[in-house]
């Protein structure tokens, strides 16, 4: 017979789960924050390149590291989706390729922040991804605090927070000063707060009051940041998950008529179609403020059979126009597959494209509506914005929205088939006589 002492007052497993979730909750937002592009052009000048504070982003990630390696038990149990699988594949081909490239020292470095952001994803799963709910919340958490720093940079700097549209269009559009966010930053943040809060509202996951300030408030950033990529990123991702969790045909053609609604009105209302607009003419309009410059240019470019499989190095995101008599400029990709075919090559895109195609079967598969339609959102914006952001083939905002889709909804499933097991019941023995 085995005797044990009574557990001690304040370190039974539930008050240690307690005490500890609030560490992975503050872990997640610190990741979150660090995933963000800090930009200096956030209080410098419009048109100036400005820096994204590499080092600062680093630091804090190894302090995550770090922290995330101390408070892990020896010996945890963990799991790793599909997809986080084929991006670990992704690092270690454009860790190869680098040193084929003239100086490999920056995609290096890049290449290792991504290595620590999806080695934290393996050992966050025990204690944050497990329950996909709770890895939900903390999501939710991280922009609702990123959200608020945006709102006390206005309060703190009004003359710095509004940053005037001198080259693309009239007017100001919000940009965050206490912790640097240029406004498409600023739209993304209120977009993922706005539909994560919707999507938990729906499932009665939040009560009113709360998912009112954090859809008020994701809203008007989403409007005062004159974003409209986020705008329609998110609106597709709402109607992806609404497709995809309503059970009804009924309920799907519903779905489909609110966003057309939505377009209806901003053609109709002045005040929408000025927002729309945001003053730009129908050539800026056509080119989609000048991306399709960038655009053409990386599609035109005669390279070696050698970069276009291994690319112009990571990191190398902007494109060296040349117009006229020496006239030249220098422009942001803003296509995050065109920005990836760039930096990576063509085996890179096709890397992260079926890691793309497995998240969304990962998001198919979620047998829990509330997953499934807060995959679905993540993944749509990401498929959306995609288009008109890069940001796919390093440690971005919009790779941590794709590998945490997929993470939740592959904890989903893995949890469904567990409980399935655990009720099955067992085969009966038959007794021999």
């Amino acid at each position: 017979m085995t005797l044990t002492a009574p557990p001690v007052p304040g370190t039974t497993p539930q008050a240690e789960g307690d005490k500890s979730s609030w560490l992975w909750m503050v872990m997640w937002c610190l990741l979150v924050l660090g995933v963000q592009p800090w930009s200096s052009r956030a209080a410098t000048p419009q048109g100036t390149t400005g820096s994204t504070n590499s080092l600062m982003k680093g630091v804090l990630l190894g302090v995550i590291f770090l922290v995330t390696l101390a408070a892990t038990k020896p010996g945890f149990r963990t799991r790793l989706s599909p997809t986080t699988s084929i991006y670990v594949g992704y690092v270690l081909f454009a860790s190869a390729t680098a040193f084929l490239l003239a100086d490999p020292g920056g995609p290096l470095l890049r290449l290792a922040r991504l290595m620590i952001g999806l080695f934290l994803l393996f050992m966050l799963w025990r204690p944050l991804i497990r329950e996909p709910e709770r890895l939900i919340r903390a999501h939710l958490l991280a922009h609702l605090l990123l959200a608020l720093t945006v709102v006390l940079s206005l309060i703190w700097r009004p003359e710095v927070a509004w940053r005037p549209l001198s080259a693309f269009g009239t007017g100001y559009r919000l940009q965050g000063v206490l912790i640097p966010m240029l406004p498409p930053r600023v739209g993304e943040v209120g977009a993922i707060l706005l539909g994560l809060a919707i999507i938990a509202f729906v499932s009665r996951k939040l009560t009113f009051f709360p998912a009112s300030a954090c859809i008020g408030l994701g809203l008007v950033l989403v409007a005062l940041s004159r974003t409209r990529t986020a705008a329609a990123a998110v609106a597709f991702g709402l109607v992806l998950a609404l497709l995809l969790t309503r059970k009804t045909w009924w309920g799907r053609i519903a779905s489909i008529s609110v966003p057309a609604l939505m377009g209806l009105a901003f053609l109709i209302i002045p005040s929408l179609h000025t927002w729309l607009l945001r003053g730009q003419g129908a050539k800026q309009i056509s080119s989609l403020s000048g991306r399709t410059t960038s655009w053409q240019y990386v599609l035109d470019e005669e390279v070696s059979l050698q970069t276009a499989i291994i690319g112009h190095g990571l990191g190398n995101k902007r494109v060296l126009l040349r117009r006229g008599e020496g006239d030249i400029d220098v422009m942001a990709i803003d296509n995050s597959w065109l920005s990836l075919y760039w930096e990576t090559g063509l085996l890179a895109v096709t890397i992260v494209g079926i890691a793309m195609i497995v998240a969304w079967v990962s998001v198919l598969r979620a047998p829990t509506p509330f997953v499934k339609a807060s995959g679905a959102l993540l993944l749509g914006y990401v498929s959306a914005a995609s288009l008109n952001e890069s940001g796919l083939s390093d440690l971005s905002s919009m790779t941590l929205h794709l590998l945490v889709a997929a993470a939740v909804c592959d904890s989903d499933r893995l949890r469904a088939r567990a409980r399935a097991l655990a009720e099955k019941p067992a085969p009966h023995t038959p007794q021999w006589r």
